[in-house]
């Protein structure tokens, strides 16, 4: 939130209705936190990571990362905590795939953050929302965080996970990623699938879809009739 030229972290959550059309303001998250990641599992909201600031710590240290897991149930209008990350972190992915959460990289820690190096992980933790445990997954082939704080390059499609791009490294000599990487959770390994990507200056944000559900064939060109309304056919 900007107040006077001044951004202010909050903890505010608000909600949207499609069919409504309205914003709704619901119950905040336990605190203040930016830079976190957001999805969706089985009706429920998780909250993942971040960094949240610290009043009580001097200028030099104003903020800490978090290893938190938020999980918010809409039906009840409740936040509460779930089993934290190994590592706290920001600047992760984090993606759903077959109904776990995958985070992905990132700049973190060991444990609760309490001042120590960060650094930038190639580390994957895997999150089961029905047994609420984490499990470690296949590392990523080198370190890797989004170039932007509030965004995800990764995404599932089909069963698999896919990250696109990224940054190696995080210093002034940040090195940027134009692969896409595959992740079988089957075969649990990575995969190099494309390289050289052509990507914007914003690439770090990645959208998926298939496009086909019901792999739908389009009729062959020969029965269609140009001048005629064949909706029924399509």
């Amino acid at each position: 939130m900007k107040i006077k030229n001044q951004y202010l972290i909050t903890n505010c959550v608000d909600k949207y209705s499609i069919d409504q059309d309205n914003w709704k303001r619901v119950s905040p998250l336990p605190l203040q936190l930016a830079c976190h990641a957001a999805v969706t599992v089985n009706n429920k909201l998780y909250v993942i990571g971040g960094w949240t600031p610290q009043m009580d710590l001097p200028d030099e240290e104003p903020d800490r990362l978090s290893n938190k897991l938020l999980q918010y149930d809409p039906s009840q209008d409740e936040w509460r905590e779930r089993a934290p990350m190994q590592y706290s972190k920001y600047r992760f992915s984090a993606a759903v795939v077959n109904r776990e959460i995958y985070v992905l990289g990132g700049i973190g820690c060991v444990g609760r953050d309490r001042g120590q190096v960060r650094k930038c992980l190639d580390v994957v933790e895997i999150y089961n929302p029905d047994g609420d445990f984490w499990r470690e997954g296949p590392p990523m082939p080198s370190p890797l965080l989004s170039l932007r704080t509030n965004s995800t390059n990764a995404g599932a499609v089909d069963g698999k996970l896919y990250v696109c791009g990224g940054f190696h490294g995080a210093d002034r000599h940040e090195v940027i990623s134009k692969e896409i990487l595959e992740l079988d959770p089957w075969e649990n390994q990575w995969n190099v699938v494309a390289i050289n990507v052509l990507m914007h200056d914003s690439y770090d944000v990645c959208l998926v879809a298939r496009m086909n559900p019901r792999d739908l064939i389009p009729p062959p060109s020969d029965l269609i009739d140009e001048g005629g309304d064949h909706r029924g056919q399509r």
